[in-house]
């Protein structure tokens, strides 16, 4: 008896999330956020990327810089930026 009354209550409380979490509206306020991020970010990108280009300076002027090194860095951001936008594109054309 008592695992029939705990089966219950277990069913009855997951019926009772999800009609709540249907009634939240979630789209909206996602879809705002997504036109926030998608605004702000290429100039977040942009920043970043001369703070990169600035930090490996270095790499290309200093006496014995290492080029290889800068311009693997710079590479490296290039395609860390190129594959946070391709994942943003994929989460925004699937719909909510």
């Amino acid at each position: 008896m008592k695992k029939k009354l705990i089966y219950m209550s277990i069913a009855t409380f997951a019926i009772a999330q999800s009609s709540i979490a249907q009634n939240l509206d979630l789209q909206t306020p996602a879809n705002n956020l997504k036109q926030q991020i998608s605004s702000i970010f290429p100039i977040v990108a942009c920043i970043l990327f001369v703070v990169v280009a600035l930090v490996n300076l270095g790499h290309f002027t200093k006496e014995g810089g290492d080029w290889k090194k800068g311009v693997f860095n710079i590479v490296l951001y290039c395609v860390i930026v190129g594959v946070i936008v391709s994942l943003y594109q994929y989460v925004g054309s699937t719909s909510l």
